[in-house]
């Protein structure tokens, strides 16, 4: 697996490929509470990807948090 510097760590290049399909899609991506990743609508993300999402939750955290520190 190819590995992608963001935001001060290495986030595995699926993963980022994904949180960009899922913004392409129009899915509302945010943190809610303790670590609670939050998505709207959920019809739009697959089984496999919420597999690769729960997989990857620390590094879909962190990417959220970067987005969200430069926006």
């Amino acid at each position: 697996m190819r590995f992608t510097p963001v935001f001060g760590a290495l986030v595995p290049d699926p993963v980022l490929s994904l949180l960009w399909s899922l913004e392409e899609r129009g899915v509302d991506i945010r943190i809610d509470g303790d670590d609670v990743l939050a998505m709207k609508p959920l019809s739009q993300i697959s089984e496999p990807e919420r597999v690769l999402i729960r997989r990857h939750k620390a590094h879909f955290l962190a990417l959220v948090r970067g987005c969200n520190d430069v926006a």
